[in-house]
């Protein structure tokens, strides 16, 4: 039986080992994030993203228009996705939309479509789409209608949900039951059937009943299965199942899944022929003759399926027939997910024989910029009363998630591994630990020369002790005999000597196995943690430091300052007022707030705008309760599909250009970044500004850092409408911001040597023989530390000061709203589109940029407060409170820890 002072020790070391164990198999399971998920510690999980609109693991899929021109064989695809999952925000909460349908009802199918019709009469269209819900994670059917083609779609609503995940809503209008019937991809029921849905005509697009289900004939899955499957009874799957009215009968097209690790295909092409759709299904005699599939197997056949390649053997869309031959869109998911999209067309299709061939592959652009640069998988291409062609296509602008999951989850799956390493390395120790204290008493007899060991070294800790009242060495003399007190002395001398060195309630400590230590340490912690809170909550109560603020000399080559700067004629302007502007997406929230706290409470009088260039729902309701706020769409649909991507840089010059154009001639803007903050009144600015019609600040050493000739780098530029630098520099870096492959964002760009629309900044000015007249330290410093700890103290001669990420926020608690102000989601005044802008946490993806992020910010903070007088203080205060409260005087102090060191030898 284990001493009663080993059960801690055991329970610890269990509990390490469950933990250890966990964290090696963590990054085996469900990757890339592992089977520790870092939703189970967020509000929202990040796998989520911060909107209703949000991309998760699986991708951004979105859905696009496309024409054939004559034919499917020759499409042409729209610039831009008609339907994404920014058409359902607001009502639904969807990381993406996938496999569209097309319905185009005619006047037999849709008789209560007469007073549903556009206002110049036309006729509705109907698409529909799987779409993501991430409240519970799985696939849902959505519809949407258009009234002018396809061109603009309107949400309809989820038109089918099941406990198990649902895609590929394959849609038609069935004469023999005079219903619309569904094929929905329902493999996630696990019960090995496609199910067939079916609505009546008065309830069309809605109202969709399971109306028949089909177990297909199909003895490839008894001859594929693996043991491991019958075990636990696992179902085949079928995906994908599109049927097609091809020379009087229905032919129905559907792949089984099979897995590659237990050598079956990863999917099989199945064929079978109906006289009815909810008839019996008879399988086509070509499937009899098997699949190609190499890998394991000898014969390179799968018994039972039809001859396809595993490139095109899972269905890809709506089957549909052109000059007498039969078509089927398939997927290529040779390598990847959406690797491609191909169009097949049947050789021969007839009662006993089925050949296809490859009529034309439709891959992604590879761009890295459009909404299908990535992937497709999916079309459904119909033909219209004139002859053409026109059809719903999706896409992906990524591969996969793993740019999402970089950017979101890497440094938590760093972290894991971390910890996983330092429990193994703490679990070594500890082992250690116990063969020093413990292993010696069990592996001797009682009384002897082991156990006299044991007890010398025991008796050595209680030198250590302060005295108790001659009870310390009682303990000394037991059971060790003659040997015990041989080694007893000099250990005790030694730890007398000790005693002058380490303080006595340290060594207590250490002897007591570290109880009193932790109570000390707890008690230290409390006492700085009610000192931090005092100083964030009361500011004004602890006067802080500063560290002095010197500029340092402008640089001799080249000219930071011109020597003959660039004159406006038309200067000094009258600026009767400013517009301060500022802009950002979902991920800087946080540091607007604080921005506009701090403009509010220096800045009471300036008019402020906000563009939103990727805010969630519950972010833009709540922006509209904050007062003298202005809300503004950046519309991304007037300019290139670049623009959209956020680490080009593209977005910025172009909203400069739209918030001076929407001021008055001889007005100015001046945008603020959102990382940034006021802290000064803005009279210094206003006056440059007003003198020469525009303002910026030095930013760094070089455009790119890419070093001389370039020089240091302006950046903040901002502009008085009319004004020499609007007309010189302004509209030409807007011109380049549309230009991204010969100027914003050339090939093989990168921060390593670009540094975007400041490059392009620099550059002018440095033509023009432009000054950025405010250097970076009184106008944009990135040091907190220059600042005053209180945010109501003027920081002057600095204005505006940069915040880090993870910085505490000193004006989110000064942001004014509107009073009785009701933030509603519901009644955003346009779509949000957060899930196009992921991009702006990636600085921040590694445990090492995390790591250093964090460091800056405490870092600041140690200098604030550790020179403040008021921190040290509150925290002798608080210590003193805390040992009178719990009644602990010296006495009682010296007994707990003299108590410790007793319980634990």
């Amino acid at each position: 039986m284990l001493p009663r002072a080993l059960y801690g020790w055991a329970a610890y070391v269990l509990l390490s080992l469950g933990l250890t164990g966990l964290l090696f198999i963590d990054p085996l399971i469900d990757g890339p994030s592992g089977l520790i998920k870092l939703r189970w510690f967020t509000r929202r999980p990040p796998s989520h993203g911060l909107d209703a609109c949000s991309w998760d693991y699986e991708g951004s899929w979105r859905v696009g228009l496309a024409r054939g021109d004559p034919d499917p064989a020759h499409l042409s695809f729209s610039a831009e996705p008609v339907i994404t999952c920014a058409t359902l925000a607001n009502a639904t909460a969807v990381s993406f939309v996938a496999d569209p349908f097309l319905y185009i009802p005619d006047n037999r199918t849709a008789k209560w479509l007469s007073v549903q019709r556009g206002a110049d009469g036309a006729a509705p269209w109907f698409a529909f789409y799987e779409m993501k819900n991430l409240r519970r994670y799985i696939g849902e059917l959505g519809a949407a209608v258009s009234y002018d083609q396809g061109s603009s779609w309107r949400h309809l609503g989820t038109v089918l949900s099941e406990p198990f995940h649902l895609s590929f809503p394959f849609v038609l209008y069935d004469e023999d039951t005079s219903k619309y019937l569904m094929f929905a991809e329902t493999s996630g029921a696990g019960d090995g059937a496609i199910r067939i849905y079916g609505a009546s005509e008065e309830e069309f697009p809605f109202g969709w009943e399971l109306v028949a289900t089909r177990q297909p004939y199909d003895p490839g899955w008894a001859a594929t299965r693996h043991w491991s499957q019958s075990l636990r009874g696992a179902r085949p799957k079928y995906v994908d199942t599109a049927p097609v009215k091809y020379n009087g009968k229905w032919w129905i097209f559907t792949s089984r899944v099979g897995s590659p690790g237990l050598r079956q295909p990863k999917y099989t092409l199945l064929v079978y022929t109906a006289e009815k759709l909810l008839g019996e299904w008879t399988p086509h005699p070509a499937a009899a003759a098997g699949a190609p599939y190499l890998p394991f197997r000898p014969t390179g056949r799968v018994p039972y399926g039809v001859d396809a390649e595993r490139s095109t053997a899972r269905s890809g869309g709506r089957p549909f027939v052109l000059n007498g031959s039969l078509h089927r869109w398939a997927q290529d998911c040779s390598r990847y997910y959406g690797e491609s999209l191909v169009l097949m067309r049947a050789d021969v299709a007839n009662e006993t024989s089925y050949r296809e061939s490859v009529v034309v592959r439709y891959d992604p652009t590879r761009d890295g910029q459009s909404w299908r640069a990535e992937r497709m998988h999916h079309a459904d291409m119909q033909q219209l009363p004139d002859g053409s062609w026109v059809g719903l296509v999706d896409g992906d602008r990524y591969r996969d998630g793993t740019a999402h999951f970089v950017a979101r989850e890497r440094w938590f799956v760093d972290l894991k591994a971390q910890l996983r390493t330092l429990l193994v390395a703490q679990l070594l120790l500890v082992a250690a630990a116990m063969v020093l204290l413990h292993g010696v008493a069990y592996a001797s007899s009682a009384g002897g020369s082991a156990g006299a060991v044991t007890a010398s070294l025991r008796a050595a800790l209680r030198q250590w002790l302060p005295s108790r009242g001659g009870g310390g060495g009682d303990g000394a003399g037991k059971g060790g005999g003659c040997c015990a007190s041989a080694v007893t002395a000099p250990a005790a001398a030694v730890g007398l000597r000790l005693r002058w060195v380490v303080p006595a309630p340290l060594v207590a400590a250490l002897a007591g196995g570290g109880g009193a230590l932790v109570a000390v340490a707890g008690m230290v912690a409390t006492a700085v943690a009610v000192s931090v809170c005092l100083m964030a909550l009361l500011p004004g109560l602890v006067a802080c430091p500063r560290w002095p603020v010197l500029v340092p000399p402008f640089p001799s080559s080249p000219h930071f300052v011109p020597e003959a700067p660039h004159a406006d004629p038309h200067a000094p302007y009258n600026l009767t007022n400013v517009t301060v502007v500022t802009g950002c997406s979902a991920t800087f929230v946080d540091r607007l707030e604080n921005l506009v706290g701090s403009l509010q409470y220096w800045a009471p009088g300036a008019a402020l705008v906000v563009y939103d260039l990727g805010f969630s729902s519950e972010q833009l309701a709540e922006m509209r309760c904050w007062s003298g706020v202005e809300l503004r769409r950046f519309p991304w649909e007037s300019f290139p599909s670049h623009v959209r991507e956020l680490t080009t840089y593209a977005f910025k010059p172009l909203t400069y250009r739209l918030a001076l154009e929407a001021v008055p001639p001889g007005q100015a803007i001046l945008w603020i970044d959102c990382g940034l903050e006021v802290r000064a009144p803005l009279t210094p600015l206003l006056a440059t500004l007003a003198a020469r019609g525009h303002v910026g600040a030095q930013q760094s050493t070089s455009p790119g850092r890419q070093g001389w000739p370039l020089g240091h780098m302006a950046e903040r530029f901002r502009y008085v409408r009319g004004s020499d630098a609007h007309r010189l520099v302004l509209e030409p870096v807007a011109a380049c911001s549309l230009d991204r492959d010969r100027c914003i964002a050339p090939p093989g760009h990168s921060r390593a040597q670009h540094c975007y629309d400041q490059t392009a900044f620099t550059l002018l000015l440095r033509h023009h023989n432009f000054s950025t007249c405010l250097p970076r330290e009184l106008y944009a410093t990135s040091s907190t530390r220059k600042t005053s700890y209180d945010p109501r103290v003027s920081s002057a001669p600095l204005v505006v000061a940069s915040r880090r990420h993870r910085q505490p926020k000193p004006y989110r608690s000064l942001l004014r709203r509107m009073p009785s102000c009701r933030a509603d989601p519901g009644s955003n005044p346009w779509p949000t589109i957060a899930s196009e802008h992921t991009e702006s946490t990636s600085a921040h993806s590694s445990l090492t940029a995390l790591a250093s992020t964090y460091g800056g910010a405490l870092l600041d903070f140690a200098v604030q407060s550790g020179c403040c007088l008021g921190l040290h203080l509150t925290v002798q205060v608080a210590l003193w409170a805390q040992v009178r409260l719990l009644g602990w005087g010296r006495h009682t102090m010296r007994a707990l820890w003299a108590l410790y060191g007793g319980m634990a030898v």
